[in-house]
């Protein structure tokens, strides 16, 4: 008999979600604990670092017998994420069965007939004016499923639906013009002008939007021409986006009165988060309303109604399950004080470089430092104080700095299983994360080289 051939199998990401807590758990047995004297400005009120004020105070280790313990306050601190996913996954479900988006994507896809590439960069600067405005990022799982299913319609590749949605979305964010999350944050830190130097992060964001453009067509392209070269190869269909082949018949008056209770209700919530700065609870009650309205319309009735919205949250209960799990890893560096001993030695290591590559430094600090503080202004208040002084000594200026800090947190939040906002996308879209990161990983390469070029040239022109 021939030995059979071993391929290797991406791991489950509850898999990867608990060697990474294991790792964590063992780090706390070596990596010293230590902390920064915190105080509060009295001009933001923001409760900053203090440079140079750390003090180590030996190691601080994490039982291996927690872990199960962990993992459970993980789920617990990420309630309000789970309760929004399930949600959203009922929500939506009570959207599908009425079959509005589907013939919606059909209508629009007979007028595109020929030019479905031109759906993608539209796609992408849509979502990017989102993110780059009001700091698109939990909210974007929201228009996955549409984005997914205008994607097989058109007859491209589901992982290019959910892209040009998400993709989009983080390189507004990145760029941030007007993001009052992540660069409003810094640049009040930093003492800069709120929302100045927005002409040349347009140049970022013209440059990213192109680049994705490119990788995503390239993408979808060759699995046109090879299939089995496809990220979702050898999983099973997914029904649940796939257009039927059924007769395209004309929107009925129910999908119809359906559609425009959607897209007034993205409409309201676009306004709530830009004037009334939304969050979980508001978003979760107006797309619960959504769906109970968009199942009355449909015809259905109260106990089909419930039994619908169950079937639609009971399918992201597993990934429910693993963003909970994932937010154990930030619990275990938290309570073994390990933070700030991470970014002292980040900030240390910056200042030894040669002058010459120091801004390239910053960008890749900041890079490094997002895998162990996933909040965008978390990661503003302790890194900013920091890198600042450094900054200062070396004649890099303030805007710069904001600039590295800004890509650092940015390109990650796509590739990171640590980030919930990627993790609840992931789930609503039903892509494994092992195979996500099989797309999105060579995209962050060709993200962090940009970043170095785009720093060296802040530098340059003394941005």
């Amino acid at each position: 008999m021939s030995a059979k051939k071993r391929t290797f199998s991406t791991p489950h990401t509850l898999v990867i979600i608990v060697c990474l807590i294991i790792l964590a758990v063992a780090a706390t047995y070596f990596v010293p604990a230590g902390e920064f004297v915190r105080y509060k400005d009295e001009v933001t009120g923001k409760t900053l670092v203090q440079a140079g004020s750390y003090v180590s105070s030996g190691t601080n280790p994490v039982s291996f017998l927690r872990i199960p313990m962990v993992m459970y306050e993980g789920i617990l601190e990420a309630a309000d994420v789970i309760a929004f996913l399930l949600i959203i996954g009922g929500a939506f479900e009570l959207v599908n069965v009425s079959g509005a988006v589907l013939a919606l994507c059909r209508t629009v896809a007979k007028h595109l007939k020929g030019r479905e590439f031109f759906v993608v960069p539209i796609f992408l600067a849509l979502f990017a004016l989102f993110g780059a405005t009001m700091g698109m990022s939990n909210e974007v799982a929201i228009f996955v499923p549409i984005g997914i299913t205008m994607a097989l319609t058109l007859g491209l590749d589901k992982v290019t639906g959910m892209a040009m949605v998400t993709v989009g979305a983080v390189s507004g964010f990145t760029a941030g013009l007007m993001n009052p999350f992540t660069v409003g944050v810094a640049q009040d830190i930093a003492g800069v002008p709120l929302f100045s130097g927005m002409g040349y992060r347009m140049v970022l964001l013209i440059a990213m939007l192109v680049i994705d453009t490119i990788y995503i067509l390239a993408y979808d392209r060759m699995v046109k021409k090879y299939p089995e070269k496809s990220i979702l190869y050898g999983l099973p269909n997914d029904e649940k986006f796939q257009a039927d082949q059924a007769p395209q018949e004309r929107m009925n008056g129910r999908q119809k009165a359906v559609l425009v209770v959607l897209f007034g209700t993205l409409a309201i919530l676009i306004y709530g988060l830009m004037v009334y700065q939304w969050y979980f609870e508001e978003m979760a009650g107006l797309f619960l309303a959504m769906g109970v309205i968009c199942g009355l319309i449909s015809g259905l009735s109260p106990s089909k109604i419930a039994t619908t919205f169950t079937a639609g949250a009971k399918g992201l209960a597993g990934s429910a399950l693993t963003l909970g799990f994932a937010r154990a890893i930030q619990i275990v560096l938290s309570d073994s004080m390990i933070i700030d001993t991470i970014a002292n030695g980040v900030a240390n290591a910056v200042n030894a470089l040669p002058v010459s590559i120091q801004s390239i430094g910053f960008f890749l600090a900041q890079t490094g430092v997002s895998f162990v503080i996933t909040s965008g202004s978390g990661m503003a208040a302790v890194t900013i104080p920091l890198m600042a002084p450094v900054a200062d000594l070396i004649g890099m200026t303030r805007q710069t700095l904001v600039l590295a800090y800004q890509m650092g947190d940015g390109f990650s939040n796509l590739l990171l299983p640590t980030t919930s906002s990627l993790l609840g996308t992931l789930a609503v879209a039903n892509v494994p994360y092992g195979r996500w990161f099989k797309f999105m990983f060579p995209l962050f390469i060709i993200w962090t080289v940009l970043g170095c070029v785009v720093m060296v040239g802040a530098v340059a022109i003394g941005y």
